[in-house]
């Protein structure tokens, strides 16, 4: 019997708390005898019947004391409970919970009292689709969350390009993760045609830049072979042709850059060579461009009364000095005549020459022409009476077709005859 009252001693002391004021009892007796008053954050154990050396073995410690573990959450409605446990002074936190594959704590409920998955987890980022303008974040793929911001990136497809500026959507980074134009956005020929990027002698065609699916290979900011179009400038002319200066700003492919110079042109009838343009081209009038007009295309007779005739004299034709003295022959209009002779009627329609009769004939002509007329070949002079004599000539043709002219002449003394002046005997005289 005293080894179990021993054994009942020593199994009360281990309840003893360190916060308490003892009352020593001389006998063994119970808690409810004793009446003891436990200190804060102890109350009495629930065997009051206990037998007990002192007072201080009748309180125990409440869970007022402890302190939870990791994963679990104290109570204010536990403070009065007697325990030293999780299990006892605690509640059991979602953190403690296994939720299903995919899916993971609720943050803010991880410190929270939860005992369900149904109520303690959610969805992970690695079950949300990301499309659009967002693209997956493998960093995010154990957040607890389903929201394009939380789970994942933005991608290239957020990027306004701007297509002002030549600037459109790479569609290969379509879904992927990137915020700038320079990563996300391919140049275009349009870019290169703001932006000036062909080298010299090359352009971009209106059409070419307007297309903005011209685009320029990732990461490049020009390409030639792509954009780029060469201009006349860039040509480089083979033998005998050379460079039109107003094209060279035009695509070479769009007009004749070079053309033959001069010194491969034939100049036509009338035009001379001139040496001095053999390095120049052709144009479009060559004979303008590579020749001189010669007197060959002068014009002497473009005023009808102006004295002047066109030449013969291959000397004058070949002169590139346009003038009517150059090129042409003048008239007999101004020609000084020898003695006893006249310059032949109109003189200003005869070209004059180096002899006088082109333009002269002798002095008689005028009254023979003018004044006189020509017998028939069966009357003589001496048919006419003296009022007639004076009116008339006579004409003879030799058989190599030379005409001689003898005029009539009253011979009053000896024989009161009309007879053949032999003293005006004329030839060559114009109009008979």
């Amino acid at each position: 019997m005293k080894t179990i009252i021993l054994a009942t001693i020593l199994g009360a002391q281990s309840w003893k708390s360190k916060e308490h004021t003892e009352t020593v009892a001389t006998n063994l007796t119970n808690c409810v005898d004793l009446g003891t008053t436990c200190s804060v954050n102890y109350t009495h154990t629930s065997a009051l019947n206990r037998m007990v050396k002192s007072a201080a073995e009748c309180c125990d410690a409440t869970c007022a004391l402890w302190t939870c573990g990791k994963g679990w959450k104290g109570s204010v409605s536990y403070h009065d409970n007697i325990g030293k446990s999780n299990e006892k002074c605690c509640d059991k936190t979602c953190s403690l919970v296994s939720c299903p594959s995919g899916q993971g704590t609720i943050p803010s409920l991880a410190n929270e009292p939860g005992l369900e998955a149904s109520y303690c987890c959610a969805d992970l980022c690695s079950q949300h689709a990301c499309y659009g303008s967002w693209t997956t974040d493998p960093s995010k793929a154990k957040v607890v969350n389903n929201t394009n911001e939380a789970c994942c990136q933005p991608s290239c497809q957020s990027v306004t390009c701007d297509s002002s500026a030549g600037l459109v959507l790479d569609v290969s980074k379509a879904d992927t993760a990137g915020t700038t134009s320079n990563f996300c956005c391919l140049k275009t020929c349009k870019y290169m045609s703001l932006n000036s990027e062909c080298p010299a002698g090359y352009g971009i065609k209106p059409a070419v830049a307007a297309n903005l699916s011209m685009t320029l290979p990732s990461g490049v900011s020009s390409s030639n072979e792509t954009c780029c179009s060469p201009k006349c400038s860039s040509k480089t002319c083979p033998p005998k042709t050379i460079a039109v200066r107003a094209f060279a700003n035009d695509f070479a492919d769009s007009v004749a850059c070079c053309q033959a110079t001069c010194a491969t042109y034939t100049c036509p009838f009338g035009w001379v060579a001139v040496v001095a343009n053999d390095d120049n081209p052709q144009g479009a009038a060559p004979a303008e461009a590579c020749c001189e007009r010669t007197c060959a295309l002068f014009n002497c007779r473009s005023e009808s009364n102006s004295g002047w005739f066109n030449s013969t004299d291959t000397n004058k034709l070949s002169s590139t000095i346009q003038s009517y003295k150059t090129c042409c022959d003048t008239s007999c209009v101004n020609y000084t005549c020898p003695a006893k002779s006249v310059l032949r009627p109109s003189p200003e329609t005869r070209p004059s020459t180096a002899v006088s009769t082109t333009c002269c004939e002798p002095a008689m002509c005028p009254e023979l022409r003018d004044n006189r007329t020509s017998m028939a070949d069966d009357v003589n002079c001496n048919m006419k009476n003296q009022s007639e004599c004076g009116k008339s000539f006579w004409t003879f043709t030799s058989e190599a077709g030379v005409k001689t002219f003898v005029p009539c002449k009253f011979q009053a003394k000896p024989l009161n005859l009309c007879r053949l002046d032999d003293t005006n005997i004329t030839t060559n005289c114009s109009g008979l």
